[in-house]
């Protein structure tokens, strides 16, 4: 039987790719906790460059770009993009990466480095049972419900148009009821983005594990296709109300008190005033 919430409930959702937000910004409290890294505002919203200056990342209107450029002076050499509905774990665990690795270009992810495991986000997607759809173009694999997709544009790639538009962009991962024609979710790599990053976007994305999420805050169009369970601390709170409830209801009823009998006549002997 399918759980039933309240709209300020707290849920467990899974999968992780069609939950939604949490509703806060994941990335600036990381940006901001990066050693060397600085912040300004464009207006309402924030604009970060890392230490060597070659990283920006901005967010305007609620979406995330992230910018590379070899000459902090020059044409990027890679950009990502992610929606302003891309699930909150996507966006930290790219972020984290970046963070992590960005000083040596992410030396220790690459061959023959402490943390390399050899996986493509391809392979970290058919590792958990996404499976290719034959005879697509872009090339793209789907996630078993069909309700998440990971496309690679094959031929040849202008590099230039992919960091003008980001449609033209070599990677995508997508999400949604109809995640290829009309995704709620979509993320944007470019041809050059180190794959380090997407892998780690890619496992966060993979990953089965459902996440919390406040009930209001999973996609209305998504309810009918995730799974939904109360978290241990709203699981804990329903259990004591209906404790609450049961003791209530099984506390045997007082007995009424007699009704009062007539006011006695005063004394003619008691003081009166």
């Amino acid at each position: 039987m399918p759980h039933r919430t309240t709209v300020s409930e707290d849920v467990l959702v899974g999968p992780r790719y069609l939950a939604g937000t949490t509703g806060t910004d994941p990335i600036a409290p990381l940006l901001d906790a990066a050693p060397g890294w600085s912040r300004a505002l464009v207006g309402p919203d924030p604009y970060y460059a890392s230490s060597c200056q070659r990283l920006r990342a901005a967010r305007r209107d609620g979406e995330w770009t992230f910018t590379y450029a070899y000459d902090p002076l020059g044409i990027p050499d890679w950009s990502a993009h992610f929606d302003r509905t891309t699930p909150d774990e996507v966006l930290a665990a790219f972020t984290e990466r970046l963070i992590d690795g960005l000083d040596t270009y992410f030396a220790d992810y690459l061959s023959g480095g402490p943390l390399h495991t050899g996986q493509t986000p391809a392979s970290v997607f058919a590792e958990h049972g996404w499976e290719p759809a034959r005879g697509t173009q872009p090339w793209r694999t789907l996630a078993p419900d069909e309700h998440a997709a990971f496309h690679i544009r094959t031929g040849y790639v202008d590099d230039p148009d992919e960091l003008r538009h980001r449609e033209a962009a070599t990677w995508k991962i997508t999400a949604g009821p109809d995640p290829v024609s009309r995704p709620t979710w979509a993320a944007h790599f470019t041809g050059h983005t180190p794959q380090p990053l997407m892998n780690a976007a890619a496992l966060a994305v993979a990953d089965p594990e459902p996440v919390a999420r406040p009930a209001h805050r999973v996609p209305e169009g998504h309810r009918d296709l995730v799974g939904l369970r109360p978290t241990a601390h709203s699981a804990r709170a329903a259990a004591a109300l209906a404790r609450g409830r049961f003791s209530a209801a099984t506390q045997p009823t007082p007995a009424s008190p007699p009704p009062p009998s007539a006011a006695p006549t005063p004394s003619r002997t008691a003081r009166t005033r």
